[in-house]
């Protein structure tokens, strides 16, 4: 008689501390529930603005390669799909490796990234629920203007595009976190990461209209990955179609894990603080 594989008691026992710890950070988001619709606001207006004024360049006469629905349109996503992919870990990581608050998860039973992870889920879900009637209201007011594809294949690997990017920036995070084992002070590193971003993601221009000179290179860099890949899957803008694209973005998934495994497991050799 054959019996299905019971799963492991350890990984049972790690998804239910998940689970509390994710309910636990979906509460206190809900405290803070003024501020974050506040950022939500804020993080519409930002590619609003930008999208004003490429319209203003189109209405001026300039040819830029792309229709102004898809300028409308990438600039709605934008506002989702940042929101969905970005992660703060490195910020919190590096601050308890340094002043020695990383001791307490050393010796529980869960991992201070399973924490981070439901700390990073939790939000985002309370962030979606305050986002998501801010873009209904931009659809409405902006009616016809909007060219997403009805194919329901396409929006699945939308979805697809998008969990692998939340995953490449929550651990690329992990890696950069990390680097404190070394570093007195790495936030310098992660506001200068935080500014470039937005740039070469494609946050604040489409890498679609990069200059000839530059779109090799933004085009194989790993930020893009982290925004503008899903939306170019949505709206089948992918240079060098799909698989390629796909190829690339798990490529640089693959570099991330590796680099964040290696540098966090040898950090913590080496990780002495006060109380450790």
């Amino acid at each position: 008689m054959i019996t299905a594989a019971k799963p492991a008691p350890g990984a049972v026992r790690q998804l239910r501390v998940f689970g509390r710890v994710l309910a636990l950070n979906i509460g206190m988001t809900f405290v803070y529930r003024g501020d974050f619709l506040l950022l939500q606001i804020a993080s519409v207006l930002t590619p609003l603005v930008s999208l004003v004024v490429w319209q203003a360049a189109l209405a001026a006469g300039a040819t830029i390669g792309v229709t102004a629905e898809f300028l409308t349109t990438y600039f709605v996503l934008v506002a989702v799909v940042n929101m969905l992919t970005s992660s703060w870990t490195a910020w919190f990581l590096a601050e308890m490796i340094r002043d020695g608050s990383l001791n307490k998860w050393l010796i529980r039973p869960a991992s201070v990234h399973l924490d981070g992870l439901a700390n990073n889920l939790g939000e985002k879900a309370i962030k979606l629920l305050l986002l998501a009637p801010l873009i209904l209201i931009l659809i409405i007011v902006m009616p016809g203007r909007l060219a997403v594809p009805g194919d329901p294949a396409r929006w699945l690997l939308f979805v697809l595009a998008i969990l692998i990017a939340m995953a490449m920036a929550y651990i690329f995070d992990i890696a950069r976190g990390s680097l404190a084992f070394w570093f007195e002070d790495v936030q310098g590193f992660n506001l200068a990461i935080s500014i470039m971003t937005p740039v070469l993601s494609g946050a604040v221009v489409p890498l679609a209209l990069m200059p000839p000179e530059v779109a090799g290179i933004t085009l194989w860099q790993p930020f893009r990955f982290m925004l503008s890949f899903p939306m170019e899957v949505l709206l089948d803008q992918v240079p060098g179609g799909l698989l390629f694209g796909f190829a690339q973005q798990v490529g640089w998934l693959i570099v991330f894990a590796v680099a964040a495994l290696v540098i966090w497991r040898v950090g913590l050799r080496s990780y002495s603080a006060v109380g450790a």
